[in-house]
């Protein structure tokens, strides 16, 4: 199915490659200035995330209970922050009481090696997992005659995930595919990117130890984090189309994956997929853009491997001039790297 949607891109978007509305020079000399400045952005997310728990060959659902959190990006130069957390000033965060709380973090930048070599490094976390298949899991215990609302929390359970990418870019180079990063930079003209990439994701299921249900709390003795690795080729390409200060951006990649379970008799080979797309606005100083991303896997147990199901995304940000000390400092650290 996500093979298919690579080629319609390029159907609707003919010759983008020659649209070019941005000359060389223009683009070094907006590269030269995008030096002393620093971009931020604010922005709302929609996530619908799912783990599993393996259970007599069956896989139930952990959920985290906020869905809305904020998100906020930092850039100067190379160096690409981003956090997240849910203030209760905006409550955006209604947290069902039946379903505990939960609270996210994340953490991760982008780089590259070489013009053609980006390198990925993120890691996120979040707390507080309630059991979406509570009823289910409970009628497997004591019989379908159960009927028991509610559901079952680990207040104190955390899911851990290290992720890394690093990819080789056979059409377009760093400078074309920094836009495709995040709003934080600023899309210069038309592009076309096609890339070859290894994904590599460790995950840690733990503290799953003090279990919440229908008010009354239960302490298990003995609890032996879940650990699993996934390993992902992923081969595809996107583009990037300008109108003046308005843009567009979409990418699909076709991935083969390898995913094992840790101590555990439990692996699989399969296909998936990772799609992204925003479209927005940016004059250079200030900007806003909505997006969503995409991860589907072809199998059964998904749920297991823990991939995002699917984002949405909002921000606006802008940008202002970087202090002069900081400008000399990092001078200095890039002329070491090169």
């Amino acid at each position: 199915m996500k093979v298919t949607i690579l080629p319609l891109l390029f159907y609707f978007f003919p010759l983008i490659s020659f649209a070019q509305e941005v000359n060389e020079e223009e683009a070094a000399q907006y590269l030269e200035e995008d030096k002393k400045k620093i971009s931020v952005v604010a922005g709302l997310s929609y996530l619908h995330n799912s783990f599993g728990l393996l259970y007599k060959d069956k896989v139930f659902r952990l959920r985290p209970n906020d869905a809305f959190y904020t998100e906020f990006f930092l850039r100067y130069r190379w160096l690409d922050v981003s956090f997240s957390f849910a203030p209760k000033l905006t409550h955006i965060n209604n947290d069902d009481p039946e379903k505990g709380k939960s609270k996210y973090f994340n953490f991760g930048f982008n780089f590259f090696l070489s013009p053609k070599i980006r390198q990925y490094i993120y890691y996120s976390q979040v707390k507080g997992l309630y059991f979406q298949d509570t009823k289910e899991f409970m009628r497997l215990l004591y019989g379908n005659d159960y009927d028991e609302e509610g559901y079952l929390q680990f207040p104190d359970a955390k899911y851990r995930s290290f992720k890394g990418e690093t990819s080789y870019l056979w059409i377009g180079n760093k400078s074309d595919y920094r836009s495709f990063n995040n709003m934080t930079y600023e899309p210069l003209k038309d592009v076309v990117v096609v890339s070859t990439g290894l994904f590599y994701q460790y995950n840690i299921l733990s503290d799953m130890n003090r279990i919440i249900y229908q008010g009354n709390a239960f302490n298990e003795v003995e609890n032996t984090p879940s650990k699993d690795f996934r390993i992902a080729l992923r081969s595809g390409g996107g583009i990037q189309k300008k109108i003046k200060n308005w843009y567009a951006i979409l990418e699909v990649y076709p991935e083969i994956y390898y995913s094992k379970l840790i101590n555990e008799d439990f692996h699989e080979f399969n296909i998936g997929g990772y799609s992204n797309g925003r479209v927005g606005y940016d004059n250079g100083n200030w900007f806003f853009g909505a997006g969503a991303q995409l991860n589907w896997i072809n199998s059964s147990n998904e749920n297991f491997y823990s991939a995002t199901q699917w984002l949405f995304r909002a921000g606006i940000g802008f940008r202002f001039n970087s202090p002069t000390f900081v400008n000399r400092n990092f001078d200095k650290i890039d002329n070491i790297l090169k």
